[in-house]
Formats: C-alpha cells, structure tokens, sequence
C-alpha cells in the first residue's frame, strides 16, 4: 500500500504563548541552517545520509538525524510530546523516532513515528513512546521534565521512504488541523467583536 502525505501548513501562528489561546511549543530544529547546531542546546548529527538544506530536511534510504543535547538540565515539563512537520512519501517504509535515555534511566527505540501522521505532520506523546516500549508509565516524561538521564533524540526512515522534515518541536498539544486554526481565529474574533 502506498502512502502519501498531504502538503504541509506553516506552524508560525501555533507558536504563540498559551494565552494567546494556542498551544506552546519549543523548537528542536527549524533547519533554518544546514550547518551548526540546532536549537534549545541540541547538537544535529546527520546519518546515513540525510540532507540538509534551508528549512528542510531530506531523508530517503534509510537515512536519519540525531540530536545530542548539551543541556542536560534542559526542562521540558510544559510538554507532552514531539512533533514533526512532514511532506512526501513513506512508501513501503517507514519513519522512527528514538528517545535516547542515560544508561537506565529509560530507554525508547525505535518508535514507529510514521503511524500518527495527520495533516502533513507527526504527533507523538511522552506516554506513547513508554508504553511502545514497555517503561513505566510516565516514565519519559519525568525524566524530560528534570533533565534527569536525558541524552538525546534520533529521526529516520527506513525502506523506500522518501520525505522531506521541517520543525521538529516539543509540544504541549499535536498540531490541530487548519480548519480548527481557522475555527479558533473566527472565535477569536467574534469574541473581540463582541467586546466592542
């Protein structure tokens, strides 16, 4: 079975604060540059290779990315999960996500990622990754918002997939749908309209 993934939507209006009435979001990588690091103290390794150019990420035949973070204390409790904006084709492939923990500290391998695609992007959950490979629950989630053990992150494809990534990102909530962001923006509106 082929898949195909829908053409993707620009995530700039969903990374204003919480008050602003969208969810928060923390940037890992963006690509805006295809050397030096990326971002919140995360070093880009590229495996296999992936290419990277100005705001995007080309994986195909098994290629991948790593991030190493230099921040160990880095805080991520405000967040539930990751998400990846993706655009191309998984084939017969597929596309993985591993959560790199100290020694035992945890440990999530090889998650397949690929499977909570929606809307041109990736959504998967702290809670998630532990249950796919049988931490206790809560487990990564814990670990992430201490900075306890952490140690890295890794994206690739396997098989014919052949895709390109963007905005790969620690969120609160998976991105909704252009149509809740367009419902939202009405809301938003009516209510201010309301006001006057």
């Amino acid at each position: 079975m082929r898949f195909i993934l829908p053409s993707c939507f620009g995530l700039a209006a969903l990374c204003a604060p919480v008050s602003a009435g969208f969810t928060s979001s923390a940037v890992i990588d963006d690509f805006s540059s295809p050397a030096g690091p990326a971002g919140l103290g995360f070093n880009r390794t590229l495996l296999s290779g992936a290419q990277v150019g100005f705001g995007f990420c080309l994986l195909s035949n098994n290629a991948g990315l790593q991030y190493i973070t230099n921040s160990p204390g880095f805080n991520a409790s405000a967040y539930n999960g990751f998400s990846l904006k993706v655009n191309g084709s998984l084939g017969t492939g597929g596309l993985f996500l591993d959560v790199i923990g100290d020694g035992s500290a945890f440990v999530a391998l090889a998650v397949d990622f690929g499977s909570t695609i929606n809307n041109g992007y990736a959504w998967i959950t702290f809670d998630q990754l532990d249950a796919a490979v049988g931490n206790d629950p809560g487990t990564i989630a814990s670990s992430l918002s201490s900075g306890f053990g952490f140690v890295g992150i890794g994206i690739y494809t396997t098989g014919d997939a052949a895709i390109t990534v963007d905005n790969f990102e620690f969120r609160s909530l998976a991105v909704p749908a252009p149509g809740a962001i367009a419902l939202a923006a009405a809301a938003g509106l009516a209510a201010t309209r309301r006001r006057r």
